[in-house]
Protein backbone atom coordinates (compact mmCIF):
# COMPACT_ATOMS: atom_id res chain seq x y z
CA UNK A 1 0.00 0.00 0.00
CA UNK A 2 2.90 2.84 1.22
CA UNK A 3 4.55 1.52 -2.66
CA UNK A 4 1.68 2.35 -4.25
CA UNK A 5 1.07 5.73 -2.35
CA UNK A 6 4.61 6.41 -2.85
CA UNK A 7 4.46 6.17 -6.50
CA UNK A 8 1.33 8.09 -6.80
CA UNK A 9 2.04 10.87 -5.09
CA UNK A 10 5.84 10.91 -7.02
CA UNK A 11 3.57 10.88 -10.08
CA UNK A 12 0.85 13.06 -9.51
CA UNK A 13 2.13 15.13 -6.60
CA UNK A 14 5.38 16.53 -7.41
CA UNK A 15 5.98 19.30 -5.11
CA UNK A 16 4.70 17.35 -2.71
CA UNK A 17 6.86 14.89 -3.13
CA UNK A 18 9.97 16.96 -3.39
CA UNK A 19 8.99 17.85 0.66
CA UNK A 20 8.61 14.44 1.41
CA UNK A 21 11.45 13.68 -0.32
CA UNK A 22 13.62 16.00 1.51
CA UNK A 23 11.91 15.16 5.34
CA UNK A 24 12.96 11.74 4.43
CA UNK A 25 16.93 12.66 3.68
CA UNK A 26 16.83 14.96 6.63
CA UNK A 27 15.74 12.14 8.99
CA UNK A 28 17.43 9.35 7.23
CA UNK A 29 21.33 11.00 8.10
CA UNK A 30 20.38 12.02 11.42
CA UNK A 31 19.55 8.09 12.03
CA UNK A 32 22.66 6.98 9.96
CA UNK A 33 25.30 9.32 9.52
CA UNK A 34 27.63 7.22 11.51
CA UNK A 35 26.97 4.12 9.86
CA UNK A 36 27.52 6.22 6.60
CA UNK A 37 30.63 7.06 7.13
CA UNK A 38 31.63 3.37 6.25
CA UNK A 39 30.34 3.06 2.97
CA UNK A 40 33.71 4.35 1.43
CA UNK A 41 35.54 1.38 3.09
CA UNK A 42 33.02 -1.30 2.18
CA UNK A 43 33.73 -0.15 -1.22
CA UNK A 44 37.09 -0.16 -0.84
CA UNK A 45 36.74 -3.91 0.15
CA UNK A 46 34.96 -4.95 -2.60
CA UNK A 47 37.17 -3.08 -5.63
CA UNK A 48 40.10 -4.91 -7.33
CA UNK A 49 39.61 -5.45 -11.08
CA UNK A 50 36.66 -3.22 -10.86
CA UNK A 51 36.10 0.04 -9.20
CA UNK A 52 33.09 0.70 -7.02
CA UNK A 53 32.82 4.46 -6.25
CA UNK A 54 29.90 6.77 -4.95
CA UNK A 55 28.58 9.26 -7.35
CA UNK A 56 30.27 12.56 -7.44
CA UNK A 57 28.66 15.84 -8.90
CA UNK A 58 31.79 15.78 -11.12
CA UNK A 59 30.57 12.45 -12.85
CA UNK A 60 27.16 13.23 -13.28
CA UNK A 61 27.98 13.48 -16.91
CA UNK A 62 29.74 10.99 -17.22
CA UNK A 63 26.97 8.73 -15.90
CA UNK A 64 24.04 10.46 -18.35
CA UNK A 65 26.40 9.60 -21.37
CA UNK A 66 26.39 5.69 -19.80
CA UNK A 67 22.88 5.82 -20.06
CA UNK A 68 22.32 7.14 -23.37
CA UNK A 69 24.46 4.36 -24.80
CA UNK A 70 22.23 1.54 -24.06
CA UNK A 71 20.14 0.13 -26.16
CA UNK A 72 16.30 0.96 -25.62
CA UNK A 73 15.94 -2.67 -24.15
CA UNK A 74 18.01 -1.97 -21.45
CA UNK A 75 15.27 0.29 -20.03
CA UNK A 76 12.52 -2.29 -20.69
CA UNK A 77 12.27 -3.38 -17.01
CA UNK A 78 14.60 -0.07 -15.29
CA UNK A 79 13.07 3.07 -15.22
CA UNK A 80 13.40 4.12 -11.86
CA UNK A 81 14.58 7.77 -12.18
CA UNK A 82 15.06 9.98 -14.86
CA UNK A 83 18.87 9.85 -16.79
CA UNK A 84 19.13 13.25 -17.72
CA UNK A 85 22.04 15.37 -16.26
CA UNK A 86 19.44 17.93 -14.06
CA UNK A 87 18.01 14.63 -12.90
CA UNK A 88 20.36 12.97 -11.92
CA UNK A 89 22.35 15.92 -9.83
CA UNK A 90 19.38 16.71 -7.88
CA UNK A 91 19.60 12.65 -6.74
CA UNK A 92 23.28 13.11 -6.24
CA UNK A 93 22.58 16.11 -3.51
CA UNK A 94 20.08 13.43 -1.89
CA UNK A 95 21.63 12.54 0.57
CA UNK A 96 19.09 9.54 1.00
CA UNK A 97 19.42 8.34 -2.32
CA UNK A 98 22.88 6.41 -2.69
CA UNK A 99 24.22 6.38 -5.94
CA UNK A 100 27.19 3.99 -7.27
CA UNK A 101 29.45 3.53 -10.30
CA UNK A 102 31.39 -0.24 -10.87
CA UNK A 103 34.15 1.03 -13.32
CA UNK A 104 37.67 -0.22 -14.72
CA UNK A 105 39.81 2.80 -15.47
CA UNK A 106 37.81 5.48 -16.51
CA UNK A 107 34.52 3.89 -18.27
CA UNK A 108 31.54 3.46 -16.21
CA UNK A 109 30.28 -0.50 -16.61
CA UNK A 110 27.92 -0.50 -13.99
CA UNK A 111 25.88 1.39 -12.45
CA UNK A 112 23.64 0.85 -8.81
CA UNK A 113 21.75 2.71 -5.95
CA UNK A 114 19.85 2.10 -2.93
CA UNK A 115 16.93 4.56 -2.55
CA UNK A 116 16.99 5.04 1.44
CA UNK A 117 14.41 5.25 3.84
CA UNK A 118 14.21 7.02 7.61
CA UNK A 119 11.56 3.75 8.55
CA UNK A 120 14.71 1.05 7.77
CA UNK A 121 13.65 0.34 4.60
CA UNK A 122 15.60 0.62 1.33
CA UNK A 123 15.11 0.03 -2.21
CA UNK A 124 17.86 -1.29 -4.70
CA UNK A 125 17.93 -0.72 -8.61
CA UNK A 126 21.04 -1.73 -11.25
CA UNK A 127 21.89 -1.62 -14.76
CA UNK A 128 25.04 -3.42 -16.12
CA UNK A 129 26.31 -1.97 -19.56
CA UNK A 130 25.35 -3.79 -22.31
CA UNK A 131 28.89 -4.77 -23.43
CA UNK A 132 30.15 -6.37 -20.52
CA UNK A 133 27.28 -8.39 -19.05
CA UNK A 134 27.81 -12.05 -18.02
CA UNK A 135 31.28 -10.96 -16.50
CA UNK A 136 29.96 -11.27 -12.68
CA UNK A 137 29.94 -7.58 -12.28
CA UNK A 138 25.47 -7.82 -11.21
CA UNK A 139 26.83 -10.45 -8.44
CA UNK A 140 29.19 -7.92 -7.03
CA UNK A 141 27.36 -5.03 -6.56
CA UNK A 142 24.65 -7.66 -4.96
CA UNK A 143 27.40 -8.30 -2.77
CA UNK A 144 28.23 -4.56 -2.32
CA UNK A 145 24.48 -3.56 -1.45
CA UNK A 146 24.28 -6.79 0.72
CA UNK A 147 27.41 -5.27 2.98
CA UNK A 148 26.07 -1.78 2.72
CA UNK A 149 22.29 -2.84 3.87
CA UNK A 150 23.99 -4.57 6.89
CA UNK A 151 25.98 -2.21 7.94
CA UNK A 152 23.17 0.30 8.05
CA UNK A 153 20.82 -2.19 9.44
CA UNK A 154 18.37 -1.72 6.69
CA UNK A 155 15.90 -4.04 5.30
CA UNK A 156 15.95 -4.47 1.27
CA UNK A 157 13.78 -4.55 -1.27
CA UNK A 158 13.35 -4.49 -5.09
CA UNK A 159 10.74 -4.86 -7.58
CA UNK A 160 10.97 -6.95 -10.52
CA UNK A 161 9.00 -7.92 -13.49
CA UNK A 162 8.40 -11.63 -13.77
CA UNK A 163 9.43 -11.47 -17.20
CA UNK A 164 12.52 -9.77 -16.57
CA UNK A 165 14.26 -13.65 -16.21
CA UNK A 166 17.87 -12.18 -16.05
CA UNK A 167 17.25 -9.67 -13.08
CA UNK A 168 15.38 -12.83 -11.26
CA UNK A 169 18.49 -14.81 -11.49
CA UNK A 170 20.94 -12.54 -11.07
CA UNK A 171 19.29 -11.24 -7.62
CA UNK A 172 18.74 -14.63 -6.48
CA UNK A 173 22.22 -15.52 -6.77
CA UNK A 174 23.23 -13.15 -4.19
CA UNK A 175 19.99 -12.65 -2.13
CA UNK A 176 17.02 -15.14 -0.26
CA UNK A 177 13.99 -13.63 -1.66
CA UNK A 178 10.64 -13.28 -0.35
CA UNK A 179 8.03 -12.40 -2.78
CA UNK A 180 5.61 -10.08 -0.18
CA UNK A 181 2.87 -9.36 -3.23
CA UNK A 182 2.42 -8.68 -6.70
CA UNK A 183 1.64 -5.20 -7.54
CA UNK A 184 -0.97 -4.02 -9.96
CA UNK A 185 1.32 -3.63 -12.78
CA UNK A 186 2.31 -7.03 -12.57
CA UNK A 187 6.34 -6.70 -10.71
CA UNK A 188 6.58 -9.07 -7.74
CA UNK A 189 7.52 -6.78 -4.82
CA UNK A 190 10.34 -8.57 -3.16
CA UNK A 191 12.32 -8.40 0.02
CA UNK A 192 16.00 -9.57 -0.36
CA UNK A 193 18.03 -10.83 2.72
CA UNK A 194 21.72 -11.44 1.96
CA UNK A 195 22.69 -15.32 0.92
CA UNK A 196 25.13 -16.53 4.28
CA UNK A 197 27.03 -18.16 1.29
CA UNK A 198 28.38 -14.59 -0.17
Amino acid sequence: MLYELAHYIQNKMPSVWNLLEQGNSMAFIARHHREMKSIPIILEEFSGTYKITMVSKEEVHALSQFFEQQPEEAFTFFRPHKFDEKSLLTLVQRKSFLMFLVKTGDNIVGYFFLRCFANGNAFKGRMVDSNHRNQGIAKLMGNVINAIVLRLGLRLFTTISPENYSSLASTKAVHDINIVRILENGYYYIECTPKKEN
